[in-house]
């Protein structure tokens, strides 16, 4: 493995085979930045990488849809840690909530990679991006089911209410704002009051 890792880059060779998918990775993320999610081949991605279409297949199986899924899960990870730092520290599930989902919006719309995945152009269009979404949909799932599991046992949630299913339900909601403009413009005081009451309302008991 050592040796094909050497053949596959004509300088500075990976040191395993982490290291080159990670390589390729970056030049995905170059490439979706100049191009755009759809518009990226396979070739444009092992042209930024410096290697042959060969070498891409030796490391992603599944081709350009495997290095769409390993950006986004790359990306969402990321988020998801900084995501978590953030809300740690409010008082209240409805806080974490309200704050949560603010930042997560505002954070999709500034990261150029997870916010091409919403994009009217290419949402939809391909299955690379349909299996990428599903993807982060499945990661966002996983980081908020134990938070939800953990109200439901202290008796923050409403009668009724599923972890699995509230989880859902708040994705849901961020999808909605990132991808549906709302009828008018709100201050960010008139939308945190919005979600308390229409979002964290939903789930949270009184």
């Amino acid at each position: 493995m050592a040796r094909m890792l050497r053949e596959s880059w004509r300088s500075d060779a990976p040191s395993s085979v982490d290291d080159a998918r990670d390589r390729l990775i970056d030049a995905a993320e170059t490439c979706f930045t100049r191009f755009g999610v759809a518009k990226t081949t396979l070739e444009d991605i092992a042209t930024e990488a410096g290697v042959s279409r060969a070498t891409v297949y030796r490391y992603f199986e599944g081709g350009r849809d495997e290095i769409i899924l390993g950006v986004v899960l790359r990306e969402g990870r990321e988020f998801l840690e900084s995501l978590g730092r953030r809300v740690q520290h409010e008082e209240t599930l409805g806080d974490a909530i309200v704050e949560g989902v603010l930042y997560t919006v505002a954070a999709v719309r500034k990261n150029q990679h997870l916010a091409l995945l919403f994009a009217p152009e290419v949402a939809g269009h391909t299955t690379s991006i349909a299996g990428a979404s599903t993807a982060l949909y499945e990661l966002t799932q996983d980081f908020l089911r134990p938070i939800f599991e953990q109200a439901r046992a202290a008796g923050q949630l409403r009668d009724g209410i599923i972890a699995d299913d509230a989880a859902e339900f708040v994705l849901r909601m961020i999808l909605s704002l990132l991808s549906v403009a709302g009828p008018r413009k709100r201050s960010q005081t008139k939308e945190r009051e919005f979600l308390r009451t229409y979002c964290a309302g939903a789930i949270v008991r009184e």
